[in-house]
């Protein structure tokens, strides 16, 4: 008798339900209480309601648009940052995958995913072809800083020829003796060569002909270093030329 009660006990506890406006025990599915309150739809059950998550999936998004804005205000080299936007993106698809009740946007985060890879290969192709062009820039910043130091020193030059008559040093060290100051490097800290070009100058009170420099030339070993080489940068007379362009003038000059 006591187990067939405590099953119809426990059957009326489950039929049974409060009413939430009196709180007093009514029957499932009658239309209304004792104190008026009427049912508009069955009461919900206790099964917890999954509410999907966009944090991974929004993250992705956010870090795309700051790693974008970051390259197009600071440097593009932030653009690198997209490495970071990818694994976001695929995380957010992964978990939306694995667990699509709780976890949502992804379509959000396979779009996200596929542009910041788009876009990577595109910069990388990108930067890639530009390489050639990159590299010639620096070369050509290299080659103006070392003609912009020659012709500094082409100026002090002037003032020694100014004050000497019209004659250049003959050597380095006469123009450290009259500036106090020792040849400049060239871009990559390597010493200017300093070269007279002498010629005679005839002296009235003098039988024998002094010899002076007439004409000076600065020279730069260039990139690689080696002095002579097609890569050299040479002044002569304020003017720069290339080594080459100086071989030719020289060979014509002695075969005249």
């Amino acid at each position: 008798m006591s187990s067939r009660l405590g099953i119809q006990q426990k059957s009326n506890n489950i039929q049974e339900m409060l009413c939430p406006c009196c709180g007093g025990a009514i029957l499932r599915g009658a239309a209304k209480c004792s104190c008026g309150a009427q049912f508009v739809g069955e009461p919900l059950d206790e099964i917890p309601i999954k509410v999907q998550r966009l944090g991974p999936a929004m993250i992705s998004v956010a870090l795309l648009a700051l790693v974008v804005t970051a390259a197009l205000v600071a440097t593009k080299w932030l653009a690198f940052a997209a490495l970071v936007v990818i694994w976001s993106a695929w995380r957010a698809v992964r978990l939306a995958k694995q667990d699509s009740e709780w976890y949502g946007g992804y379509k959000t985060a396979v779009s996200t995913l596929a542009l910041t890879i788009a876009a990577s290969v595109a910069l990388a192709a990108y930067g890639i072809a530009h390489i050639p062009k990159a590299l010639d820039n620096y070369h050509a910043r290299q080659i103006a800083a070392t003609e912009a130091a020659m012709h500094h020193l082409a100026s002090l030059l002037e003032q020694y020829q100014q004050a000497h008559n019209g004659a250049y040093p003959l050597t380095a060290q006469d123009f450290k003796g009259f500036t106090g100051e020792s040849l400049p490097p060239d871009y990559w800290e390597r010493s200017i060569k300093y070269q007279a070009i002498s010629g005679a100058r005839a002296g009235s009170s003098i039988p024998t002909a002094a010899v002076t420099a007439s004409n000076f030339e600065l020279r730069s070993a260039g990139p690689d270093g080696i002095v002579g080489t097609d890569d050299d940068i040479v002044m002569r007379d304020g003017i720069i030329f290339t080594n080459s362009t100086v071989k030719v003038h020289s060979t014509a000059q002695q075969s005249r």
